[in-house]
């Protein structure tokens, strides 16, 4: 109980330092806010949920606060939970030639092409979540360009991003 009460603490804590931070946080911090939030997430589902890391350790880079957390909780919340026997959600983050790629994936319950196409386009009065939205709009914002999604329905999703390497 001790190790949940400090995971939910920390993912608190790491939180709310984001929402008065500047405008990039480092690798590190988000990945130890998933962390956080994955712990807690474990301990409520039990073996229903596993995560895989694929994660170059060598990778030392700064991005907006909360766009990898979103988007581990949306596979949690929306793909894995959704299904009685749970699933697996990796997270993988690797170098590329000339940036670093962020892919959240899940074998969840999948969406149809349409509801993936209306994931990303600003929100309604009648529509709840805007994480994605938001996650996308300030990718688009500081990188020029956005989240990508591959989803098929009972297969799962693949949600990423690339964050280009600082200009030299």
């Amino acid at each position: 109980m001790r190790k949940l009460n400090e995971a939910f603490s920390s993912y608190l804590q790491i939180s709310f330092q984001y929402q008065n931070s500047g405008k990039f946080v480092s690798l590190s911090e988000e990945l130890e806010l998933v962390r956080a939030y994955l712990y807690v997430e474990k301990e409520r589902h039990g073996n229903r949920l596993h995560v895989r890391w694929n994660v170059d350790q060598d990778i030392n880079l700064m991005l907006p606060p909360l766009t990898i957390q979103p988007l581990v909780e949306n596979a949690v919340q929306h793909g894995i939970m959704q299904i009685a026997k749970g699933g697996t959600v990796q997270i993988r983050i690797e170098r590329q030639e000339l940036s670093t790629l962020i892919q959240v994936k899940d074998n969840g319950m999948g969406m149809s092409r349409e509801k993936v196409q209306g994931l990303l386009d600003a929100p309604r009065e009648d529509k709840r979540g805007i994480g994605l939205y938001n996650t996308n709009r300030r990718l688009i914002q500081t990188y020029g360009s956005g989240l990508s999604i591959q989803s098929e329905v009972q297969e799962g999703t693949s949600v990423s991003f690339v964050i280009p390497d600082p200009e030299q």
